[in-house]
């Protein structure tokens, strides 16, 4: 399944995560962040305020020690939770296009052509504040993964990789790739299969692997299809003819090693030696 990889995968796939997938606190933006700071601020100011009218203290008093007037503390007073302002902005519902058209490697009066096509009224210039901002963020959520890397799903469980940020990259790429996902899918059945002591479900198997029509994977069930029952014996039994095919791969070393030169007796006593 290597040639596989090397026939669909490049030698470095770019991994580009939404951050609608990853850590949201990690991805706010600066406005955004600091919208909530300043609400934050002013929710332990509102805290103190109502704990000070708990207590008794007259609004008068309160205004005046937390330096605010009476009109804002009374708003202060009503409110249940931090007051986050909602300051939308007109290019916010066009984030998710912008994002897919940097990505294709558009640039900036491209885009803005392409968003007025979709109905954007509003103006380049603010395009233009926000682009910055924007790639630094697709920027900040790419990564790449090398083929080498993609390699060790045939070898590999996905839970035994240690590496938690490769392990991260490799689930978030079989997410995108559904032909790889299945294909890892069939290996671990495969697994099962061999070890399960019921020949007959390889043929179930063979069924699955047959449907994905993937050719390397074709050539890899006609390879156990001309050697059926011995597959399904295999399976079956716990012994083994390793140590035979030991024996014969010896025999063939030994071989090439005389390079012709030498009789069958000296081949012989070379083998039994």
């Amino acid at each position: 399944m290597c040639n596989y990889l090397k026939r669909t995968v490049k030698d470095r796939v770019k991994l580009i995560k939404d951050a609608d997938n990853s850590n949201k606190e990690e991805n706010l933006t600066k406005r955004q962040k600091n919208k909530i700071d300043t609400a934050n601020r002013k929710w332990e100011i509102i805290k103190e305020a109502k704990s000070l009218y708990a207590a008794g203290n007259t609004k008068r008093s309160i205004a005046e020690k937390l330096n605010i007037t009476r009109v804002t503390l009374n708003i202060y007073l009503s409110l249940t939770s931090p007051p986050v302002r909602d300051s939308n902005c007109i290019l916010d519902p066009f984030i998710p296009l912008i994002k897919e058209l940097i990505i294709e490697g558009k640039k900036t009066k491209q885009i803005y052509e392409i968003m007025k096509e979709n109905g954007y009224k509003g103006k380049m210039t603010v395009l233009n504040m926000h682009m910055k901002g924007i790639r630094t963020e697709i920027k900040n959520n790419t990564t790449y993964l090398k083929r080498s890397k993609i390699k060790k799903l045939f070898f590999y469980d996905i839970d035994d990789i240690k590496d938690e940020n490769l392990k991260k990259d490799l689930i978030f790429y079989l997410n995108q790739n559904e032909e790889l996902k299945k294909i890892i899918e069939l290996k671990k059945e495969f697994k099962v299969v061999l070890f399960s002591k019921k020949p007959d479900s390889l043929d179930d198997w063979l069924e699955k692997a047959k449907k994905l029509n993937v050719p390397e994977l074709n050539s890899f069930v006609e390879l156990i299809e001309s050697d059926l029952e011995a597959v399904k014996n295999a399976i079956i039994y716990e012994y083994s003819n390793g140590v035979t095919e030991g024996f014969n791969n010896k025999t063939k070393v030994i071989k090439r090693q005389m390079y012709g030169r030498c009789g069958f007796d000296l081949l012989r006593l070379k083998i039994l030696v």
